[in-house]
C-alpha cells in the first residue's frame, strides 16, 4: 500500500477572500484609501492646529497653503498665523507712526508694512518689513545721518523731492570733504539675520566730482570694523575702478542705492552699528548728490 503523498500547503493562499490578489489591486485599493482618509483628516482638524502648523512656515508658504482648501485657507489668514511672522515688537513701533495704522486684519497689517513702511521717530526713520521673511527693515532720513557741513547752507541744501519717504532729502551744492555717517542699534533689528546697508541717492544733471576718485564705505559693530569697501556712485566702469568695485543700482522707487556693507545681527547684544560713505582722499570740489537716507535690510 503505498503512503499518502502530503499535499504542499500553499503558503500564498488568502484567508481572506476579499483582499485583493493582485499587487496592482493592492497599490490601486492603498492609494484611493490614502487620499481619502489623509486628505480627510487633515481638513477635519481644528483650525487652532492648522493655523500653528502654518505659522511655523514662512508667509510665503502660508501664501500658497491658502490655496489647498477651504479650511487651509481659513487657517492660514488668520491672525493667529500672522501673528507669528509679524515680529514680537511690532506694536511699539506702530505707536511710534507719525500717521495712525489702521488695517482688518494682522494679514493686511503685514502686507502693509511690507509695501508701504512705516514713518516713525517723528518722521526721521522708517520701519517696514521684507515680505519674504517678514525681517525688519529701516531707512535713516538725511536729516538724521551725521553729514559733514550738512547744516551749512553754503554747502548743502534741504530740499522736498516728491517720491522721498521723508519731508527733506540733502543736496549738495559743493564740498571738498565727502562724510557722511549712520548708525543703528543692532537690537532693534530682527536677531540672527544677515542684513547690508545701502546709501539710497540721486544725482543731478550738473553733478560734479563724483566719478573720481571712487568713494570708501566702512561698517562697524559695536566700534570694530566688519565690512570696507570702495564703492562709486556713478553706475558705469571708468578705467579707475576694478573688479572689486561696487556699482550703483536702480531702484522700483526710481531711486539709486549703493551697498556699504553687511554685517550680523546676532542675538541683539551687539549694541550700535556704524554705517560710513566718504571721499576725503582728495580735496575735488564735488556737487550734485542727493541723499534720501540709509536703508538697512535683509541682505538677500
Amino acid at each position: 500500500m503505498k503512503p499518502q503523498r502530503k499535499r504542499k500547503r500553499n503558503r500564498n493562499r488568502n484567508t481572506n477572500s476579499s483582499f485583493p490578489n493582485s499587487n496592482n489591486q493592492l497599490r490601486s485599493i492603498e492609494i484611493k484609501n490614502t487620499d481619502a482618509t489623509i486628505v480627510g483628516d487633515i481638513n477635519q482638524l481644528p483650525e487652532e492646529c492648522i493655523s500653528h502648523a502654518i505659522s511655523l512656515t514662512t508667509p510665503r508658504d502660508a501664501c500658497v497653503s491658502s490655496a489647498v482648501s477651504c479650511a487651509f485657507r481659513s487657517a492660514a489668514d488668520s491672525d493667529a498665523t500672522w501673528q507669528r511672522f509679524l515680529p514680537s515688537d511690532y506694536s511699539s513701533f506702530l505707536s511710534q507712526s507719525v500717521d495712525p495704522v489702521e488695517y482688518a486684519s494682522k494679514q493686511q497689517l503685514y502686507f502693509r508694512l511690507c509695501d508701504h513702511p512705516l514713518l516713525i521717530n517723528g518722521g526721521l526713520m522708517s520701519f517696514g518689513l521684507e515680505k519674504s521673511s517678514g525681517a525688519k527693515c529701516f531707512m535713516i532720513s538725511a536729516i538724521a545721518l551725521s553729514i559733514a557741513w550738512g547744516h551749512d547752507l553754503r554747502y548743502w541744501k534741504w530740499i522736498a523731492i516728491a517720491n522721498s519717504r521723508f519731508n527733506e532729502c540733502a543736496m549738495l551744492n559743493w564740498v571738498c570733504w565727502l562724510d557722511i555717517r549712520g548708525k543703528i542699534d543692532s537690537r532693534i533689528l530682527t536677531p540672527n539675520t544677515e542684513y547690508a546697508a545701502y546709501l539710497v541717492f540721486k544725482l543731478t544733471d550738473g553733478m560734479q566730482g563724483v566719478i573720481c576718485p571712487l568713494q570708501t564705505t566702512i561698517i562697524t559693530l559695536a566700534g570694530d570694523i566688519v565690512s570696507q569697501h570702495s564703492v562709486s556712485i556713478w553706475d558705469r566702469p571708468t578705467e579707475y575702478m576694478t573688479d572689486h568695485v561696487r556699482l550703483p543700482r536702480e531702484r522700483p522707487d526710481g531711486w539709486s542705492e549703493v551697498k556699504l556693507g553687511e554685517f550680523d545681527s546676532g542675538d541683539g547684544i551687539y549694541g550700535e552699528v556704524g554705517m560710513s560713505f566718504m571721499e576725503t582722499s582728495n580735496y575735488y570740489s564735488k556737487s550734485g548728490l542727493i541723499v534720501q537716507g540709509i536703508e538697512v535690510r535683509p541682505k538677500h
